[in-house]
């Protein structure tokens, strides 16, 4: 396993308190994937120990790119229009030529955007998607769910951990599902599971 880490510093990564939750929709994710090749994985968050170990069973590469950091730190408060975020989140992105995600960790990294930002967000991603292309995430049962700011790890195929994030006073705008649809366009809901707090974790499929 490779680990390439862009514009984050990891060594604080296991601060905070663990926290584990059920997990019913990790089994999909992973069920048939393609390892015959070396895994593509994109990590939107402070990477996790645990999700460390979890991957190095597979042959792959985990690219984190902290777009939580990112954001509290103003990289996406241009106002001057949706083309130009778009390059803004290609830039932050960088990938070599030619790699193509197979899994996407986007956790609750959706609802910390408004419609532009997140319409954004999903063009730029396109490109690095393909057909096969899997995701996870948390959506909220509706409008008025609470998310804790908190980040996330995979601990196995049926836990996922939680720690309270460090940055703090990021604005966050939960987006009901059929919104969720419309403005991260690149995928579509697959399975999703409501849990006791009202979020629904959920496995997106690329539209690519």
């Amino acid at each position: 396993m490779n680990l390439a880490v862009q514009e984050q510093d990891t060594r604080s990564a296991s601060a905070g308190a663990l926290q584990q939750q059920t997990s019913k929709v990790l089994g999909n994710l992973f069920r048939n994937l393609d390892t015959g090749h070396r895994l593509n994985i994109l990590e939107v968050g402070r990477v996790q120990p645990e999700t460390v170990d979890f991957f190095s069973r597979f042959r792959c590469r985990i690219h984190v790119l902290d777009l939580y950091t990112e954001l509290s730190n103003g990289a996406f408060e241009d106002d001057s229009g949706a083309k130009t975020l778009q390059r803004t989140f290609q830039e932050k992105f960088n990938f070599e030529p030619g790699l193509t995600l197979d899994i996407c960790l986007l956790w609750d990294f959706p609802h910390y955007l408004d419609e532009t930002r997140l319409r954004a967000f999903s063009r730029a991603l396109w490109p690095w998607l393909s057909r096969s292309t899997r995701a996870h995430g948390f959506g909220v049962h509706s409008a008025a769910t609470t998310l804790q700011n908190q980040e996330y790890g995979i601990v196995d195929l049926q836990t996922i951990s939680a720690r309270p994030r460090q940055i703090l006073g990021v604005p966050r705008s939960p987006h009901p599902q059929s919104f969720m649809n419309e403005w991260l366009s690149c995928f579509s809901a697959g399975r999703g599971v409501l849990l006791a707090d009202g979020k629904v974790e959920t496995m997106m499929l690329s539209k690519v």
